[in-house]
């Protein structure tokens, strides 16, 4: 017999990360934070930053990433540039800040993968480089 009068509803899965943002001019600012360091996770809250951001009618995205104890594999990366790359033309420019310095190379190589797609992104290690680049652009855009 089959009864389901008495099965506990299942569980909702809270995510692993938490994202809080704002919105000045055109620009759309995610905060990033959370422990786990998983591809699910990483390109969960990249999905809800690009949709979030492009609902909203944002051209420029600035992303200020949470501390992680390990960084993305190259494939990790690679991976969630192929992800995104059909957003390149709907962002002009996406900064992302890495607050942990020695992951800097690793989070380097994706961003050359990433251009290599025509995703216009730049990674930073302080706010300040990262929203004057978003916001006024560079030499070589």
């Amino acid at each position: 017999m089959n009864d389901e009068r008495n099965k506990d509803p299942p569980p909702t899965a809270e995510p692993a990360y938490r994202l809080a943002w704002t919105i000045e001019d055109d620009i759309f600012k995610a905060r990033v934070e959370g422990d786990v360091d998983a591809q699910p996770v990483r390109l969960a809250y990249w999905r809800e930053i690009m949709r979030t951001g492009r609902e909203r009618g944002c051209r420029k995205l600035l992303v200020i990433d949470r501390k992680k104890g390990k960084p993305a594999t190259p494939t990790e990366l690679a991976e969630l540039a192929h992800a995104f790359r059909d957003q390149r033309d709907v962002f002009e420019r996406i900064a992302v800040v890495e607050p942990t310095a020695e992951f800097m190379p690793a989070v380097e190589h994706g961003e050359i993968f990433a251009r290599s797609l025509g995703i216009n992104v730049r990674i930073f290690a302080d706010v300040a480089s990262a929203e004057r680049w978003v916001r006024f652009g560079g030499a070589d855009d």
